[in-house]
């Protein structure tokens, strides 16, 4: 998709989209619906580094660090962690799972009520086109973690040495079209550019919340249905894409 073809979010009185201030505040977004008994995860573009669990307790590294905001990716693990933490096969629905963020590799095929989506600097707004960067890691030296040296993407799947700039663009194009395509209920955005939040906040529009979010419990009654089971495959899988297709476009958001 172009530029020349961003279209502004239409609400459809089903749907609903805001765009957060700070991660904090999509947090609570987010933990306020999961607690209405919505399902909701939070999830976000692959732009910081990802620490496989630590020591014998198998602790979690706080790797998404946005000022002093800092949560761990889903757990790269087969079994549970310290606190205990789900293993990333069933992250997408244990009840542990909200306190960590999942990326585009845990959460295809997925869907919940609400998702928050944080996006990093790999692809930000700037005069009136996106621009898509490359990260840089370092090594901290107190914890011995990976951390932000130059801000942008640090997916192992789109290095420099593997896809040329071009690839990488249509590759974190398609991850966030994934990421906010997660949710049937609300997508809360959040970017950690200043610039691209207020072009955000353009094409969603104005947000008239009057004190009350479409949660679970004051959704219409058409609305609170539960979720469609994860298409499988065969002819079954399709006939279930085939109609939740017929439900009308997908609307994004560039």
């Amino acid at each position: 998709m172009t530029d020349e073809e961003t279209e502004c979010w239409r609400p459809d009185g089903l749907m609903h989209v805001e765009v957060a201030d700070t991660p904090e505040e999509l947090e609570r977004i987010i933990r306020a619906e999961a607690l209405a008994g919505a399902s909701a995860r939070m999830v976000a573009g692959y732009c910081w580094p990802w620490t496989k669990p630590l020591g014998k307790e198998r602790r979690l590294e706080a790797d998404v660090r946005i000022g002093d905001w800092h949560r761990p990716w889903n757990a790269d693990s087969d079994t549970f962690c310290a606190d205990d933490v789900p293993p990333s096969k069933i992250w997408s629905v244990h009840e542990n799972g909200l306190g960590q963020i999942g990326c585009v590799y845990t959460a295809q095929g997925l869907e919940w009520d609400w998702c928050g989506v944080i996006m990093g600097e790999d692809m930000v707004r700037r005069d009136g086109q996106w621009v898509f960067r490359r990260g840089k890691e370092r090594k901290d030296e107190e914890s011995d973690a990976k951390r932000v040296a130059r801000p942008g993407s640090f997916d192992p799947k789109v290095k420099a040495g593997s896809v040329d700039d071009e690839e990488f663009a249509r590759l974190v194009r398609h991850a966030y079209h994934v990421l906010m395509t997660r949710a049937s209920r609300a997508t809360v955005l959040y970017s950690t550019d200043e610039e691209t939040r207020t072009y955000l906040k353009e094409l969603v529009g104005p947000v008239e919340l009057h004190a009350l979010r479409p949660t679970w419990e004051n959704l219409p009654a058409e609305a609170r249905k539960p979720h469609l089971p994860r298409p499988s495959g065969g002819r079954r899988g399709k006939r279930n894409r085939k109609a939740r297709k017929s439900q009308g476009p997908d609307l994004t958001l560039f």
